[in-house]
């Protein structure tokens, strides 16, 4: 279907579709009754895009009211909420971040909706640095239990650190501090937790190699922390700058791409269903 660049040795990607031109510059993904959601980055318009059936082109747009696209970077989602991450910082000129909190139950069949919360937070070890030399950047928000966990993107080192966000704390500025920092061993653009294998599946890509490539990791979470010594770490057999990642039934997961300049948006889905159950 695609124009691609494969590599040996790789995970399969089932490409089901080219992403509708609007969503060029998809980058999370949520799953609602079954609905596929999503958003653009980078000072897209405030907007979330439900897609059709056949993901090939948009069924809903729901303005984000009293909200501002300044670099909405994932999705997340507990039983009740949607968590918008107006998280990027690739230019470090930001001390963290903005998360929108929206009910889901409003999303039914809106034009328009009015985030339930909005939660503030800064980084307590911020350090000022250049545009893609540092370690300020995220582009990855999941909930593990009642926590909003953030990761980021390490331009510097391409390692990525944790961070903790609550949920119900909107009244305030929350000054976050890592409690991790995990060799990813490049950048990290989306994660999705699992519940039922305690598993965090992260997406991402390497910088500095030629055309690059994308990777994904899985790593299991252990008293409330990931354990990285159980992480699977593999490269994807389709080259492209996958942005957003959702377990999507068991042992599957949804990936979505950006526009770039071999490939149009491209959404499909990594069977890891093996990669659980044998850990290699």
């Amino acid at each position: 279907m695609a124009a691609t660049y494969f590599v040996r040795n790789t995970l399969y990607v089932d490409i089901l579709a080219y992403m509708p031109k609007k969503l060029s510059e998809t980058s999370g993904l949520a799953i609602i009754d079954g609905d596929i959601w999503t958003q653009n980055d980078t000072y897209g318009q405030n907007k979330l895009y439900r897609l059709n059936h056949d993901l090939t082109a948009i069924a809903q747009k729901v303005k984000i009211n009293k909200s501002l696209n300044r670099d909405w970077e994932d999705l997340a989602q507990d039983q009740q909420y949607l968590y918008i991450g107006d998280i990027g910082n690739n230019l470090a000129k930001r001390k963290g971040g903005v998360i929108y909190k929206v009910a889901k139950s409003q999303l039914s069949h809106q034009q328009v909706v009015t985030p339930t919360a909005v939660l503030n937070y800064q980084y307590t070890d911020f350090k000022k640095g250049w545009f893609n030399k540092h370690n300020f950047d995220s582009e990855a928000i999941t909930i593990v239990g009642d926590q909003l966990w953030l990761f980021t993107k390490n331009w510097k080192d391409e390692n990525t650190k944790l961070y903790r966000i609550n949920t119900s704390i909107v009244d305030k500025m929350q000054y976050v501090k890592p409690v991790a920092e995990y060799p990813s061993k490049g950048l990290i653009t989306g994660v999705d937790y699992d519940p039922q294998t305690a598993t965090l599946a992260f997406i991402g890509y390497r910088k500095n190699m030629y055309l690059g490539y994308s990777f994904i990791w899985l790593v299991k979470v252990k008293n409330n922390e990931p354990d990285w010594s159980t992480g699977i770490y593999k490269r994807l057999g389709i080259y492209s700058q996958w942005e957003a990642i959702h377990w999507y039934g068991q042992g599957r997961l949804l990936i979505t791409a950006e526009r770039n300049p071999l490939n149009k948006a491209l959404i499909g889905i990594v069977d890891v269903q093996k990669l659980l159950d044998t850990g290699e």
